[in-house]
């Protein structure tokens, strides 16, 4: 009986074998990649932060896993990351907040393989700025502050950054509690570089901007909004790689809006609007933090903090979506999350309990558990080239 019921218990194993295994035709294709893991550095008001800076890896895309290869410190609470499209340089936020007497700031790096190199840094002129992005050709880098503004910067031959060309303090208020301001979010680009997008979660505005790079004394020009429903909170932002289609999460609503996009003005119009929370969850306090679409285009993921999962929807030929489920990211917070370049693979940063979670992607879209990397309050994964 006894050995019956170990024979059974190993069957059981088996049958949960967590992730897929990878093949030899996988092997031989295998690439490598750069990733960037930023942390939280110190204690924060909302954040115990424990991390030492930017942490450096590399991803084996055959079978998902990060190999810790660096280190970088120096820095303090790099939350945001954005590699440039040329994978030379590193641009990185340091989220200061309002109880210091500085204002937040953005720092560039040269990537020098299992270390960065700082190149210079600027102000933010606001604080706790919360998101960066730079054009595909380098020439400008933006970002925004979650208290009240946005500021561009022309980028050197060396990847270094220029005084601010651009400044814009975000005014009004919302209806949600966290609404008593004006809050932007992220600095979105288009696929063409030719629009900037900014969700403001304290207003419940989409900003956009034509994106000037003849006259750097003129990047920006603001040409138009879009409102997102009530108390929606729009936080990250993202377009389809083929279709003519962009989409926004909601932090407050706990939702994604769907919108059309028309390449050629950059307006945005709303055609749905779906939950990211399963219908019998009841309880209160989520929020919403990240959303990425895969590079083939079938599926788009959203994170979910409190409910603490990833949600994911299959996209039909209107960009539209349609729930497939919800997976677990085994830990607390799952603050932002990174699609391999590949497809392959997805990794949940969960800042208030250490660790990143592997996902593999399936080919119809469903997560499974791959690995879990230890990383001290991980808020940022980014792959490079």
């Amino acid at each position: 009986m006894k050995l019956s019921a170990l024979f059974i218990g190993f069957l059981a194993i088996l049958g949960c074998e967590s992730s897929p295994k990878t093949t030899q035709s996988e092997k031989k294709t295998a690439k490598t990649y750069p990733a960037f893991i930023g942390t939280y550095s110190r204690k924060e008001g909302h954040v115990d932060g424990k991390g030492e800076g930017i942490y450096l890896y590399q991803l084996d895309s055959a079978t998902g896993y990060l190999d810790k290869i660096g280190v970088q410190g120096e820095i303090v609470n790099p939350s945001f990351l954005t590699p440039s499209a040329d994978g030379r340089f590193l641009y990185a936020v340091e989220e200061i907040g309002a109880d210091v007497d500085d204002a937040g700031r953005v720092v560039a790096y040269r990537q020098a393989g299992d270390h960065l190199e700082k190149i210079n840094q600027q102000s933010t002129f606001a604080f706790a700025p919360c998101h960066v992005s730079t054009d595909s050709k380098g020439r400008y880098v933006f970002v925004a502050n979650y208290v009240g503004a946005i500021a561009v910067y022309p980028v050197a031959e060396n990847g270094g950054l220029g005084e601010a060309i651009y400044k814009e303090a975000y005014t009004g208020k919302g209806t949600h509690s966290r609404q008593d301001a004006a809050h932007p979010h992220s600095v979105n680009l288009s696929p063409d570089d030719n629009f900037l997008y900014v969700p403001d979660l304290g207003t419940d505005n989409i900003y956009t901007y034509k994106v000037n790079y003849a006259d750097p004394k003129k990047p920006l020009t603001r040409i138009g909004a879009t409102k997102v429903h009530r108390a929606g909170g729009p936080r990250h932002f993202t377009f389809h790689p083929s279709l003519a289609k962009a989409y926004v999460v909601n932090e407050l609503s706990c939702s994604v809006t769907v919108m059309n996009w028309d390449k050629t003005t950059g307006k945005l119009d709303t055609i749905q609007s779906i939950s990211t929370l399963p219908a019998d969850y009841q309880e209160s306090g989520n929020t919403c933090s990240d959303i990425h679409v895969t590079p083939n285009g079938k599926f788009l993921y959203a994170a979910n903090r409190g409910h603490n999962s990833i949600v994911g929807y299959a996209i039909d030929a209107e960009g539209k979506l349609s729930l497939i489920d919800h997976a677990s990211t085994q830990g607390e917070v799952p603050r932002n999350f990174a699609i391999s370049p590949d497809g392959r693979f997805l990794y949940a940063a969960n800042q208030n309990s250490d660790n990143i979670l592997i996902l593999s992607i399936g080919a119809d879209g469903k997560l499974k558990y791959r690995k879990e990397e230890k990383v001290f309050t991980p808020v940022c994964v980014r792959f490079g080239n």
